[in-house]
């Protein structure tokens, strides 16, 4: 097991000086200090899962946190999602690779979705990055395999079907290492998966594995481009008094800001204006705030600072940007006090803006990174063409679809980070590792299940 300093996202850490035949040889090496057995081995934790929740819930807003308790009771993946905080500190007692990439810190099931390209077709990709750290890549592949157990309970499958789909996805993530081996730099770089590549994988399936799915991506391709500004703008604004166009208000989760908040959310918003792309800031100058709104959104980050802001354009247009804290990295929740962690996250929605830019095939043309009243945010555009997939609505044929081919995405995505040939030589020829992570992940999701008991009762209390 190895003792990791205080995270501060340092790209340095994985810049190299070497070839790519020399980092899949470190790779090699590095399995004789840490086999692939030792990542199987599950390490019983102590610790009180209730005071790391106190924690994280210390920085966000009173008020809300009824409605966040309420949305993690909902389930165990439900409270899996919303408490990051607990497997970053469990995963610190666990052997570890020692083989250091850009990570997303929370690529759980529901963490993967559809989202429009900057020439608007439709990518499905990780799409959430707001732990995003530089740390070992089995922790990715390890927070994604303990998630679908946790979907596959919930949906009532044999626990034996879903500890060989675990190890399934173990093999197509080994396997999205060795594709991306085969490609160069730039094919990496440029690399995308559309709505079509998946239409085409699922065609390449028998009938009975593909049928609930197909319908499933159908419908979402009908319906994602009508998720766009203009639908967003029908349903969250109305005409005040004056007939001028505002967000409708549904406290507490809805509610508008006060004017000196507003203010200073116009002069974060104008200094990110100052930093996003040339044409995105060109773009912008056409539009000026006219009204802003407090809205929660998700599990894991409800209860955060979110903030929408509605555009108005010279032409009479509107955009709609969300702007969102950035918290502090949960994986240093014990590192320090509340008040000097978030201290310490004025800058955190710059990291969450460059993990996202490395981690995803293409990105928000608006994605961009601000700050105020001493808290980070970032910023991109609200709900375009966005959509995902219910999980926990699938079948087992489908959740297997579904569940690879985001094994496969996360390996592909691991592969932008230059010390990623380190995991090809670690992995070569370790079949091991596939039945070694899959009862890994089923003894980790006995300790969640213990966690949940644990919060339900705190909650009754």
């Amino acid at each position: 097991m190895l003792n990791q300093p205080l995270d501060v996202f340092d790209l340095k850490k994985i810049q190299v000086n070497a070839t790519k035949a020399e980092l899949e040889t470190d790779g090699k090496l590095q399995r004789r200090q840490v086999p692939v057995e030792k990542l199987g081995e599950y390490v019983p934790v102590q610790r009180d899962p209730i005071n790391l929740i106190k924690l994280t819930e210390a920085k966000m807003i009173p008020e809300l946190l009824p409605l966040r308790h309420q949305r993690m009771a909902a389930s165990r993946f439900a409270f899996f999602r919303g408490t990051a905080e607990l497997m970053e500190q469990d995963l610190k007692q666990q052997y570890q690779s020692g083989i250091s990439i850009i990570i997303n810190g929370d690529a759980h099931l529901g963490n993967y979705g559809f989202y429009a390209s900057p020439e608007r077709k439709l990518l499905f990709d990780l799409n959430d990055f707001d732990e995003s750290r530089i740390g070992n890549w089995e922790s990715d592949l390890k927070r994604l395999l303990v998630s679908t157990y946790l979907v596959g309970l919930q949906n009532n499958f044999e626990p034996d079907r879903l500890q060989a789909l675990l190890s399934s996805m173990c093999k197509v993530y080994r396997r999205g290492v060795k594709h991306a081996e085969t490609l160069t730099l730039l094919q990496r770089f440029y690399f995308s998966y559309e709505i079509h590549d998946m239409i085409q994988t699922l065609n390449s399936l028998e009938d009975n594995d593909r049928a609930e799915m197909s319908r499933i991506v159908d419908r979402i391709l009908k319906k994602s481009h009508k998720n766009n500004s203009e639908t967003v703008i029908k349903k969250f604004t109305t005409l005040n008094s004056r007939g001028h166009l505002i967000f409708r208000e549904n406290p507490p989760r809805a509610r508008h800001v006060s004017d000196h908040t507003f203010r200073q959310i116009q002069a974060a918003y104008n200094s990110y204006r100052n930093y996003v792309r040339e044409d995105i800031r060109v773009l912008l100058a056409s539009y000026h705030l006219s009204d802003v709104i407090r809205y929660s959104v998700g599990v894991g980050s409800f209860g955060t600072r979110c903030f929408l802001l509605l555009l108005t354009g010279i032409d009479g247009s509107h955009l709609v940007l969300q702007m969102k804290e950035a918290l502090p990295l949960r994986y240093n929740l014990l590192a320090m006090p509340v008040a000097e962690s978030i201290k310490s996250s004025l800058n955190a929605g710059r990291r969450i803006v460059t993990a996202q830019k490395v981690l995803q095939s293409a990105s928000d043309p608006f994605l961009g990174s601000t700050h105020f009243d001493g808290r980070g945010y970032y910023l991109r555009q609200f709900r375009d063409m966005k959509e995902s997939i219910d999980a926990t609505r699938l079948d087992f044929e489908s959740l297997s679809v579904y569940a690879e081919i985001c094994s496969f995405l996360l390996a592909m995505a691991h592969f932008q980070s230059p010390t990623a040939p380190r995991i090809a030589g670690y992995l070569r020829k370790q079949k091991q590792l596939d039945e070694g992570l899959a009862n890994w992940a089923v003894q980790y999701s006995k300790q969640v299940d213990q966690d949940y008991q644990r919060f339900l009762a705190y909650l009754n209390q």
